[in-house]
């Protein structure tokens, strides 16, 4: 059992590392939210959203992808969303590390965990599946909604952010990702992130009131 164990302490540590790595969205107390956080949010999104699907969907799968769907960022860190639309070469260079960390992690950890986290993550990055499709739309979502949590919706911290401009246009816009899954609960957390967002920013004067 050593031989499982040893390598599963060193995994740990990788995991841990996660909850060191900062994403650009801001918590309501006002630290970075980590990735640690984000996955944990997400995760309980998962969850709720799970009774409403309209087609019968393996909830711990969805948990599964949830949960290692930002593993590999752990050695990479997080590229922000904003910086990769502005450098496409960015966010190709962000897979490709992404995609070596995870054949990293494949070879160092013993099986079936090594080839599950490598199969859940190449399923989620080109959503394969259903499951993957709906934890891909549920990640943009939850990143929307926290988005919007600083400080009751002061979401003026966005334009300080590397291209921040994108984080204003990409708030109000509906993503085809959600409404090809043809889910209502999915339909409608989108519509009412979006309203959120509306409202948020013409409360601080970033959008038109009318």
């Amino acid at each position: 059992m050593e031989k499982v164990v040893l390598p599963l302490i060193e995994f740990m540590k990788t995991v841990e590392r996660l909850c060191l790595v900062k994403r650009d969205n801001l918590l309501s107390c006002g630290g970075n939210e980590t990735d640690s956080d984000h996955t944990f949010k997400l995760m309980f999104l998962v969850m709720a959203i799970t009774p409403y699907l309209s087609q019968k969907i393996d909830p711990l799968k969805l948990m599964y992808l949830a949960l290692i769907h930002d593993l590999a960022e752990a050695e990479t860190n997080d590229i922000p969303l904003s910086a990769q639309a502005q450098n496409p070469q960015l966010k190709e260079k962000k897979k490709k590390a992404e995609t070596t960390a995870i054949q990293s992690f494949h070879k160092r950890l013993p099986n079936p965990l090594g080839d599950q986290i490598y199969e859940l993550f190449h399923e989620f990055e080109e959503r394969s599946t259903r499951e993957a499709k709906i934890v891909y739309a549920l990640d943009k979502l939850e990143a929307n909604l926290q988005a919007n949590q600083y400080h009751g919706g002061d979401v003026r911290y966005w334009g300080d952010c590397i291209n921040g401009s994108f984080y204003y246009q990409n708030a109000l816009q509906k993503k085809e990702f959600v409404s090809l899954l043809g889910e209502d609960i999915l339909i409608e957390l989108e519509r009412a992130i979006i309203e959120l967002s509306r409202k948020n920013m013409k409360k601080l004067h970033l959008i038109s009131n009318e």
